[in-house]
């Protein structure tokens, strides 16, 4: 897939179909575990594929064929995470090499009330960083950097949100901090899905009926 030179890139870092959710072994057994994981990649997948202003998805992760079978028939890349750079960040950084000049959009995979009008939220703001902030407004479920943030380094694990602001200030960047449902929950614990509206929790249940 091509985008237009400047284009916005969305990248969605994947973990492999074995250690995903562990989380939610209490509910969930490894093939329900592996189904949720998929499940709520496509979704994440397909809702940035429908965001005006995305102009490409790539989905960056250390099991490609993994990768490949859960976004069958979606409108996605999948770039393979070298093994010598291992990790979240490193993930990152090899994407942004990889697709060049341009803005760039960070989503995680497991945002299962995450819509188009969240992502427009997020890119609609002129700040060279924004951030959708999750519900604790500790982490960051989306990252949006514009091709001024180029020196930005990513800061994801624990306590990302303040990480990445320090970041931007270091750098003399402005950063704006969006607040979304949409962005504020991801699923990775019981907690999690019960803060879920109950119409996103059917949807994800059809498919995953262990979690209802």
């Amino acid at each position: 897939m091509t985008r237009p030179p400047g284009g916005t890139t969305a990248v969605v870092p994947l973990r492999d179909g074995v250690s995903g959710k562990s989380r939610l072994a209490a509910v969930l057994d490894a093939a329900g575990r592996r189904r949720l994981v998929q499940v709520l990649a496509r979704h994440v997948v397909t809702t940035l594929g429908a965001s005006d202003g995305v102009d490409r998805v790539l989905v960056v992760t250390a099991d490609p064929v993994f990768a490949r079978a859960t976004l069958d028939g979606l409108a996605a890349d999948v770039l393979e995470q070298p093994p010598d750079r291992p990790g979240l960040n490193a993930a990152l950084e090899h994407a942004r090499e990889t697709v060049g000049p341009g803005s760039l959009l960070v989503a995680h995979a497991d945002l299962p009330a995450l819509t188009p009008a969240d992502v427009a939220a997020v890119l609609a703001r002129s700040a060279p960083v924004a951030l959708a902030a999750d519900r604790y407004r500790s982490g960051t479920n989306l990252l949006a950097l514009r091709p001024s943030a180029r020196a930005f380094r990513f800061r994801f694990g624990a306590g990302s949100l303040a990480a990445h602001l320090v970041e931007a200030a270091a750098h003399g960047l402005e950063a704006a901090v969006v607040h979304r449902p949409g962005t504020a929950v991801d699923l990775d614990t019981a907690d999690d899905w019960a803060q879920l509206p109950r119409a996103v929790r059917a949807a994800v249940g059809r498919d995953v009926p262990g979690l209802m």
